[in-house]
């Protein structure tokens, strides 16, 4: 499913302040991918970069929901070129790498993860549609609206015309979950994620990333890094200042609390990390995946520690929760005090796991893409 005009795009500059910058390369997800590849981990996306379209997003509401739909449809049309992915490559954008890249042109699934975010900060219902026209599998996707009595709207940024519909051969259908934003009963949305890393989508540091809006770190300590206990002195610097700060602590007790409910199965696959080489050995664990969770786990303890919490409550949150109920890892000599979920000893809430559901989704990710 290609474009079929070039397009004479409108001037973007008054709106290229509501966007984050946007550094470095983007990488591509997963060599040989296919829509259903991308179908899978565009949610994550969405969910971790909210903040790239949450200004546009109201910027854009209409006061109808079929003319809410029609601007969206036309601010993205308008301002963002149009570019087919190379065969064999599906290159997932954030809003923000996609708005700097406006002018060379985005796929269908940039357009998809564009205008999902959009939907998904004005609370609008949608589902991704995969489709296929004159070859076997799946060749395109984006977003529509359910209404009622069966029939949605249309947003395709890629035909010429609003609510406008390309016939198909064949079509699959993907809700995409709202509830997410509740941070309550929101494993389902990465049950099935997709065997792939999420990494730098939107061209700069992950760990900035999957924080989102909550305890972004300062620039001068993004690239900084820690394998259990702090590495070095930046490491300490954004331990100290992030610390105290009520949103990094409302971060921080999310994550603990995500990790002690066992939130997206995180816990139950990552307490393996915490054996030892031996331990991992005798249990017939294979060691190139070992190696691989234990990257993880670093991964998240690095940003933890970043974001001004305790590695080792982190660990304890993980193997004396839900996950590891069964005692399967045993990681203590003696057993702690370890009675609340936060740090500080703020209780934790359905906001705190909101506000961590973007970190814990992302390394359910990496954690699946393991096997």
């Amino acid at each position: 499913m290609h474009a079929r005009y070039q397009r004479q795009l409108k001037n973007g500059a008054p709106y290229n302040h509501l966007f984050p910058i946007a550094t470095g390369e983007f990488k591509t997800i997963l060599k040989y991918a296919d829509v259903n590849d991308t179908l899978q981990f565009i949610p994550q996306v969405v969910h971790s970069t909210l903040h790239h379209t949450k200004i546009l997003a109201n910027q854009l509401k209409g006061n109808t929901l079929d003319e809410t739909c029609k601007n969206i449809w036309e601010f993205v049309y308008q301002h963002i070129a149009y570019k087919k992915d190379a065969d064999g490559k599906e290159q997932i954008r954030s809003p923000a790498r996609a708005w700097q890249d406006r002018q060379s042109g985005v796929d269908c699934d940039c357009y998809t993860t564009f205008i999902s975010s959009i939907l998904t900060n004005l609370h609008i219902a949608h589902v991704y549609r995969i489709t296929k026209y004159w070859k076997p599998h799946f060749q395109h996707i984006y977003p529509i609206v359910p209404t009622q009595h069966g029939k949605y709207i249309t947003i395709d940024c890629v035909v010429e015309k609003y609510n406008y519909e390309e016939p198909y051969s064949e079509k699959k259908d993907t809700k995409m979950d709202l509830q997410y934003l509740n941070g309550l009963e929101s494993e389902t949305l990465y049950s099935e994620a997709a065997t792939i890393d999420a990494q730098d989508l939107m061209g700069s540091n992950e760990e900035e990333m999957l924080l989102g809006d909550m305890g972004r770190l300062p620039k001068w300590i993004k690239n900084t890094h820690i394998r259990g206990k702090p590495a070095n002195t930046f490491s300490k610097a954004a331990f100290i200042i992030n610390r105290a700060n009520p949103a990094t602590v409302l971060l921080r007790n999310g994550v603990l609390a995500s990790m002690k409910l066992n939130l997206f199965k995180v816990a139950q696959r990552l307490k393996w990390a915490y054996l030892t080489d031996a331990e991992a050995q005798r249990k017939g664990i294979i060691m190139m995946r070992f190696e691989k969770l234990k990257a993880v786990r670093a991964k998240l303890e690095s940003m933890f520690f970043k974001a001004g919490g305790n590695p080792e409550n982190l660990k304890q949150a993980i193997l004396k929760g839900k996950g590891n109920s069964n005692k399967e890892v045993n990681g203590f000599d003696e057993i702690n005090n370890y009675d609340h979920f936060g740090e500080l000893g703020e209780p934790a809430s359905a906001t705190a796991i909101a506000s961590a559901a973007g970190i814990i989704g992302a390394i359910a990710g990496l954690l699946k893409s393991i096997g």
